[in-house]
């Protein structure tokens, strides 16, 4: 797939159940990585799209809509969680065709560019479009919530349904999802397969959870789109896992506080679930002050964590084999 794929395209109303203008809402942006998923768009990240650690990122508002005074200020407000949680700043700037991150409201759809990733397309260009914000007072919940998600592209996240854990909580009905999206949106089986199906590989992200139904990242999905019935609803509000990765990759260290007390390196960790020797070697990393010592370590905790959990999954099938194939040598036996 293209990396540049179109934003999806409006479908009559009477197409989609009650759940669907809230879903699929976003088709954020990746160079081809060449792995498995060329891909576009959790907790999620690659560490080659990370910024800098306390790095300042200019933000502006660009063509084709570059909004109105009320849809710019509530990017503005809503952009402040992320700084609570992550040791980056975002510098609105009136020239908006000069920033990094270069916002649009227009109507077809809202994206991201992932992480740095947005430096290498060319200005004035935009790297992020918001097509769900509108112009009435007050901040809306689901405004609130694309808004964070975008930005959580934006600072490197990406999409946590397509996490490489996924398949220890979720198996997805495929043939539910590529029909409904080809009737919808028109999209191919495998277009289908590397929005929502296709998971990444450990290749294409360096650090993840075990899938995190409220992380921010996370698709809404209906309950028909999963084996097992579940119903994750729309999250509109960063979970305790994104604050967690967010401190992790973007650590504050002594003299650069957070605004909020409780944002803290034991208190990431504790969210997290990091323990024991995993758990010193990134507390000494950040004693030192080495960011990039820190997410290294952190990574490391990541994929060991996987390893655990793939060992632990293949016990079980084998546990669950186990009845079959001694009756089978049974029978062979007689």
């Amino acid at each position: 797939m293209s990396s540049e794929a179109a934003p999806q395209q409006p479908v009559p109303a009477n197409k989609n159940p009650e759940w669907y203008s809230r879903c699929c809402t976003d088709l954020s942006k990746v160079k081809p990585s060449g792995g498995r998923i060329d891909g576009m768009k959790a907790v999620l990240t690659r560490a080659s799209w990370l910024w800098e650690n306390g790095r300042t990122i200019t933000v502006g508002f660009v063509l084709p809509v570059p909004g109105t005074p009320v849809q710019q200020a509530k990017v503005q407000e809503v952009v402040k969680e992320w700084e609570k949680y992550a040791n980056l700043k975002f510098r609105f700037i009136p020239n908006g065709n000069d920033a990094e991150i270069r916002i649009s409201f227009d109507d077809t759809g809202s994206w991201s560019w992932v992480g740095t990733v947005a430096l290498s397309i060319p200005k004035p260009t935009q790297t992020m479009n918001f097509g769900w914000v509108d112009s009435n007072p007050g901040i809306a919940d689901e405004e609130r919530g694309v808004i964070l998600h975008e930005f959580g592209h934006a600072i490197g996240y990406m999409h946590e349904h397509q996490s490489p854990r996924r398949g220890e909580k979720l198996t997805l009905n495929e043939q539910v999802i590529i029909n409904y999206t080809q009737e919808t949106q028109g999209w191919t089986e495998e277009e289908t397969r590397q929005n929502i199906i296709n998971v990444y590989s450990r290749a294409e992200v360096s650090n993840f959870s075990a899938v995190d139904f409220t992380s921010i990242m996370m698709y809404f999905m209906p309950a028909s789109w999963n084996v097992q019935g579940i119903d994750i609803p729309p999250n509109e509000s960063l979970s305790p896992l994104d604050k967690s990765y967010a401190f992790l990759n973007y650590p504050f260290f002594i003299g650069t506080a957070s605004s909020d007390p409780d944002v803290n390196i034991q208190n990431a960790l504790n969210a997290a679930g990091v323990t024991g020797a995993a758990r010193a070697n990134i507390a000494l990393e950040y004693i030192e002050g080495d960011w990039r010592g820190l997410r290294a370590e952190f990574t490391r905790w990541a994929v060991n964590q996987r390893a655990l959990s793939d060992r632990a999954q293949a016990v079980s099938k084998r546990e669950e084999a186990a009845p079959a194939v001694a009756s089978m040598a049974e029978v062979e036996a007689a």
